[in-house]
């Protein structure tokens, strides 16, 4: 899943979820990262998606869900 700057997205970060936006999109070697500003004030550098070996990470399945419940206004 690729996501672009200014995406709301569910980061997993040191076992918590947490609620950012995509501040940047970064190309590396090993694929994309991002930079993500968390709703706690946080800036989170070399973010990828669904890297489950790595901490931080942007839950993609948690990501979707989210995002849905915000547009059905729920």
């Amino acid at each position: 899943m690729n996501y672009t700057t200014g995406d709301t997205v569910v980061i997993n970060h040191f076992g918590k979820n947490k609620v950012g936006r995509v501040t940047e999109r970064i190309s590396s070697k090993k694929g994309v990262k991002y930079i993500v500003a968390s709703e706690d004030g946080r800036v989170i550098e070399d973010v990828m998606v669904d890297g489950n070996e790595v901490t931080p990470f942007i839950n993609s399945r948690l990501t979707k869900s989210f995002n849905k419940h915000i547009e059905n206004g729920n």
